[in-house]
């Protein structure tokens, strides 16, 4: 798939896109939140994206119709705020809905945990139901995890790189991350999924910090950061640090 719709989201080398981790809170607090990482954020990331983290799901696919709704209302809140494109991870993985949510509140791109596999206790994502969903929202970008953080494959030897090759067929860009939420994301897989894609982007999900970005980003093409910007991790109510933020774009900027 071609990259001009993910270049004309992010115009900049090595883009960054920082978390908003959405809890299970009242609704003030997650609208307090959700802004207060935006204002310390956006003028260092170049993206951000909303994420119910930790509640709302159905099952292991589809999140709950008032999750999509929570979500939803508070994505357009940030959306009218935001002077950084936004983007949306429905968990656990429900693209139906992040495409929706997108659609409605003027999201330039979604995020799926996984877009290829066979995992335990989850549903493949169906190439054809997918790209059935993708046509009707083709203005809005792909992000499309392989061999993602939390899921346990059926088949633990199933190569990365023939993993990637399908993914080729249906996203933007790719996402490779840590064991995870903070870890690090093994070098060699970047490697190794970046020989396969070629010019298509690769985006660090997990685990990029001040100091491993250098090296990590001579590989990959951008990174979805959160732990990182936080000094107590990515805990309920830990706010995104600045100081921290700009030693990390200090390190990004030297990769670009």
């Amino acid at each position: 798939m071609e990259n001009k719709l993910f270049n004309s989201i992010f115009t900049v080398k090595k883009p960054i896109i920082g978390m908003i981790h959405v809890w299970a809170v009242k609704k003030e607090e997650q609208i307090h939140q959700a802004l207060d990482d935006l204002q310390k954020m956006e003028d260092f990331v170049d993206g951000v994206i909303v994420e119910n983290y930790g509640w709302g799901y159905e099952d292991s696919n589809l999140a709950f119709d008032f999750c999509f709704k929570i979500i939803k209302n508070l994505t357009e809140i940030v959306v009218k705020n935001s002077k950084i494109p936004v983007g949306i991870n429905m968990l656990p993985n429900d693209y139906i809905k992040a495409f929706k949510v997108a659609d409605e509140t003027g999201c330039k791109f979604i995020q799926m945990d996984h877009i290829v596999g066979q995992f335990h206790n989850c549903e493949s994502v169906n190439p054809g139901e997918f790209l059935e969903a993708r046509n009707k929202f083709s203005n809005v970008a792909v992000l499309g995890g392989i061999h993602p953080k939390y899921y346990d494959l059926i088949d633990p030897q199933t190569p990365i790189e023939s993993s990637a090759d399908k993914v080729k067929k249906l996203a933007d860009a790719i996402v490779v991350t840590g064991k995870h939420t903070g870890g690090e994301t093994c070098l060699q897989d970047l490697k190794t999924v970046k020989l396969v894609i070629g010019d298509m982007p690769l985006i660090v999900g997990s685990g990029l910090n001040v100091n491993n970005a250098a090296v990590q980003l001579k590989i990959a093409d951008g990174a979805i950061v959160g732990t990182a910007l936080k000094k107590g991790g990515v805990v309920k109510g830990e706010p995104i640090d600045t100081d921290l933020a700009k030693r990390l774009m200090k390190e990004v900027e030297k990769s670009r």
